[in-house]
Protein backbone atom coordinates (compact mmCIF):
# COMPACT_ATOMS: atom_id res chain seq x y z
CA UNK A 1 0.00 0.00 0.00
CA UNK A 2 1.22 3.58 -0.77
CA UNK A 3 0.82 4.65 2.72
CA UNK A 4 3.69 1.78 3.86
CA UNK A 5 6.06 2.89 1.47
CA UNK A 6 5.32 6.75 2.85
CA UNK A 7 5.64 5.87 6.04
CA UNK A 8 9.28 3.94 5.42
CA UNK A 9 9.99 7.23 3.79
CA UNK A 10 9.12 9.08 6.36
CA UNK A 11 10.79 7.02 8.79
CA UNK A 12 14.23 7.13 7.05
CA UNK A 13 14.19 11.02 6.68
CA UNK A 14 13.36 11.37 10.60
CA UNK A 15 16.09 8.47 12.04
CA UNK A 16 18.79 10.31 9.68
CA UNK A 17 17.84 13.47 11.20
CA UNK A 18 19.13 12.99 14.32
CA UNK A 19 22.26 15.44 15.27
CA UNK A 20 22.66 14.45 18.63
CA UNK A 21 24.47 10.78 16.88
CA UNK A 22 26.80 11.25 14.40
CA UNK A 23 26.05 9.29 11.04
CA UNK A 24 23.10 7.53 12.78
CA UNK A 25 21.02 6.08 9.93
CA UNK A 26 24.24 4.40 9.26
CA UNK A 27 24.48 2.95 12.97
CA UNK A 28 20.59 2.29 12.93
CA UNK A 29 21.03 0.65 8.99
CA UNK A 30 24.02 -1.30 10.00
CA UNK A 31 22.24 -2.84 13.36
CA UNK A 32 19.30 -3.85 11.01
CA UNK A 33 22.21 -5.48 8.84
CA UNK A 34 24.39 -7.08 11.18
CA UNK A 35 20.92 -8.78 12.21
CA UNK A 36 19.85 -9.96 8.93
CA UNK A 37 23.26 -11.52 8.36
CA UNK A 38 23.07 -13.48 11.50
CA UNK A 39 19.18 -14.73 10.64
CA UNK A 40 20.20 -15.77 7.35
CA UNK A 41 23.92 -16.82 7.70
CA UNK A 42 24.61 -17.54 11.30
CA UNK A 43 21.79 -19.12 13.27
CA UNK A 44 18.41 -17.85 14.36
CA UNK A 45 16.89 -16.39 17.73
CA UNK A 46 13.61 -18.81 17.52
CA UNK A 47 13.06 -19.35 21.55
CA UNK A 48 13.51 -15.65 21.74
CA UNK A 49 10.88 -14.84 19.39
CA UNK A 50 8.74 -17.97 20.25
CA UNK A 51 8.62 -16.20 24.04
CA UNK A 52 8.56 -12.57 23.30
CA UNK A 53 4.95 -13.17 20.84
CA UNK A 54 3.10 -15.67 23.58
CA UNK A 55 4.92 -13.06 26.50
CA UNK A 56 2.99 -10.26 24.70
CA UNK A 57 -0.44 -11.76 23.95
CA UNK A 58 -0.38 -12.50 27.79
CA UNK A 59 0.61 -8.59 28.04
CA UNK A 60 -1.92 -7.50 25.80
CA UNK A 61 -4.52 -9.93 27.71
CA UNK A 62 -3.80 -8.15 31.27
CA UNK A 63 -3.88 -4.84 29.53
CA UNK A 64 -7.34 -5.82 28.60
CA UNK A 65 -8.57 -6.46 31.96
CA UNK A 66 -8.36 -10.51 31.13
CA UNK A 67 -6.03 -13.31 32.49
CA UNK A 68 -3.42 -15.34 31.05
CA UNK A 69 -2.20 -18.70 31.91
CA UNK A 70 -0.56 -21.94 31.41
CA UNK A 71 1.75 -20.40 29.10
CA UNK A 72 3.91 -22.95 26.94
CA UNK A 73 7.39 -21.95 24.79
CA UNK A 74 9.39 -23.97 22.72
CA UNK A 75 12.13 -22.96 19.85
CA UNK A 76 9.04 -24.18 17.22
CA UNK A 77 6.41 -23.10 19.12
CA UNK A 78 4.62 -21.14 21.33
CA UNK A 79 0.99 -20.80 23.19
CA UNK A 80 -1.08 -19.09 25.85
CA UNK A 81 -4.42 -19.37 27.66
CA UNK A 82 -6.23 -16.19 27.53
CA UNK A 83 -9.57 -14.92 28.56
CA UNK A 84 -10.08 -11.88 26.17
CA UNK A 85 -9.03 -12.89 22.58
CA UNK A 86 -9.44 -9.36 21.33
CA UNK A 87 -8.02 -7.51 18.45
CA UNK A 88 -5.55 -6.27 19.99
CA UNK A 89 -4.51 -8.93 21.81
CA UNK A 90 -4.00 -11.26 18.38
CA UNK A 91 -2.23 -8.70 16.94
CA UNK A 92 -0.16 -7.15 19.78
CA UNK A 93 2.65 -9.84 19.74
CA UNK A 94 3.09 -8.71 15.64
CA UNK A 95 2.48 -4.77 16.47
CA UNK A 96 4.65 -4.28 19.41
CA UNK A 97 8.70 -5.01 18.37
CA UNK A 98 9.12 -6.51 22.16
CA UNK A 99 12.45 -6.75 22.04
CA UNK A 100 13.21 -2.71 21.12
CA UNK A 101 11.12 -1.97 23.90
CA UNK A 102 13.17 -3.81 26.37
CA UNK A 103 16.39 -2.19 24.89
CA UNK A 104 14.40 1.28 25.64
CA UNK A 105 13.53 0.44 28.91
CA UNK A 106 16.89 -0.48 30.39
CA UNK A 107 18.85 2.28 28.04
CA UNK A 108 16.26 4.71 30.13
CA UNK A 109 17.19 3.07 33.54
CA UNK A 110 20.77 3.44 33.00
CA UNK A 111 20.54 7.02 32.54
CA UNK A 112 19.97 7.47 36.23
CA UNK A 113 23.30 6.07 36.80
CA UNK A 114 25.69 7.08 33.73
CA UNK A 115 25.70 9.64 30.74
CA UNK A 116 24.01 7.31 27.75
CA UNK A 117 25.17 10.08 25.50
CA UNK A 118 28.43 8.14 25.24
CA UNK A 119 26.27 5.27 24.34
CA UNK A 120 23.60 7.06 21.77
CA UNK A 121 25.56 5.44 18.83
CA UNK A 122 25.03 1.51 20.84
CA UNK A 123 21.46 2.42 21.48
CA UNK A 124 20.76 3.14 17.96
CA UNK A 125 22.85 0.59 16.65
CA UNK A 126 20.55 -2.35 18.97
CA UNK A 127 16.88 -0.89 18.29
CA UNK A 128 17.62 -1.39 14.23
CA UNK A 129 19.08 -4.41 15.54
CA UNK A 130 15.86 -5.63 17.34
CA UNK A 131 13.38 -3.95 15.00
CA UNK A 132 14.91 -6.35 12.63
CA UNK A 133 14.46 -9.58 14.54
CA UNK A 134 11.12 -8.48 15.19
CA UNK A 135 9.94 -7.65 11.44
CA UNK A 136 12.14 -10.55 10.10
CA UNK A 137 9.99 -13.20 12.44
CA UNK A 138 6.78 -11.00 11.79
CA UNK A 139 7.34 -11.58 7.94
CA UNK A 140 7.71 -15.20 8.40
CA UNK A 141 4.73 -15.84 10.17
CA UNK A 142 2.77 -13.58 7.77
CA UNK A 143 4.03 -15.60 4.85
CA UNK A 144 2.85 -18.48 7.03
CA UNK A 145 -0.43 -17.13 7.38
CA UNK A 146 -0.90 -17.39 11.44
CA UNK A 147 -4.28 -17.96 12.24
CA UNK A 148 -3.91 -14.19 14.37
CA UNK A 149 -4.07 -12.17 10.72
CA UNK A 150 -6.53 -14.71 9.13
CA UNK A 151 -9.01 -13.70 11.78
CA UNK A 152 -8.62 -10.33 11.51
CA UNK A 153 -8.23 -9.59 7.77
CA UNK A 154 -4.94 -10.63 6.05
CA UNK A 155 -3.82 -7.34 3.92
CA UNK A 156 -5.44 -4.82 6.64
CA UNK A 157 -3.27 -6.70 9.22
CA UNK A 158 0.32 -6.50 7.05
CA UNK A 159 -0.16 -3.09 6.83
CA UNK A 160 -1.37 -1.85 9.43
CA UNK A 161 1.40 -3.99 11.65
CA UNK A 162 4.17 -2.57 9.47
CA UNK A 163 2.92 1.16 10.51
CA UNK A 164 2.48 0.71 13.69
CA UNK A 165 5.85 -1.20 14.46
CA UNK A 166 7.50 1.94 12.22
CA UNK A 167 5.52 4.46 14.73
CA UNK A 168 6.38 2.58 17.83
CA UNK A 169 9.97 2.64 16.82
CA UNK A 170 9.92 6.35 15.99
CA UNK A 171 8.11 7.49 18.95
CA UNK A 172 10.77 5.67 20.91
CA UNK A 173 13.79 7.70 19.30
CA UNK A 174 11.90 10.80 19.57
CA UNK A 175 11.69 10.46 23.88
CA UNK A 176 15.60 9.90 23.54
CA UNK A 177 16.34 12.28 21.08
CA UNK A 178 15.61 15.80 20.43
CA UNK A 179 15.86 16.29 16.67
CA UNK A 180 13.34 13.10 15.89
CA UNK A 181 9.75 14.42 16.34
CA UNK A 182 6.93 11.85 16.27
CA UNK A 183 3.99 14.42 16.00
CA UNK A 184 6.22 15.39 12.66
CA UNK A 185 6.22 12.21 11.77
CA UNK A 186 2.82 11.20 11.52
CA UNK A 187 2.14 14.42 10.33
CA UNK A 188 4.35 14.26 7.25
CA UNK A 189 2.51 10.86 6.56
CA UNK A 190 -1.02 12.21 6.78
CA UNK A 191 0.38 15.15 4.46
CA UNK A 192 2.01 12.77 1.92
CA UNK A 193 -0.88 10.40 2.32
CA UNK A 194 -4.00 12.46 1.46
CA UNK A 195 -1.74 14.07 -1.61
CA UNK A 196 -1.00 10.74 -2.75
CA UNK A 197 -4.75 9.98 -2.71
CA UNK A 198 -5.93 13.68 -3.58
CA UNK A 199 -3.75 13.22 -6.65
CA UNK A 200 -4.44 10.06 -7.75
CA UNK A 201 -8.36 10.80 -7.17
CA UNK A 202 -8.06 13.89 -9.30
CA UNK A 203 -5.79 12.19 -12.71
CA UNK A 204 -8.96 9.62 -12.69
CA UNK A 205 -12.01 11.50 -12.24
CA UNK A 206 -10.97 15.08 -12.59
Amino acid sequence: MPVCVIATISFYNGIFSIQDVSKSGLYFILGALMYSIMHLLLFRLDFLYVFGHESMHAFATVCSGGKASKMKVSSKEGSVKTTTPNFFVMLAPYMIPVYTVIIAIAYFILSFFIDITKYSEVFVFLIGFTLMFHLAYTAESIRQKQSDLIRTGYFSSISFIYIVNLAIVFLIMSLFFRDVSFVGFISDIYEKTKFFYWSFWKQLFL
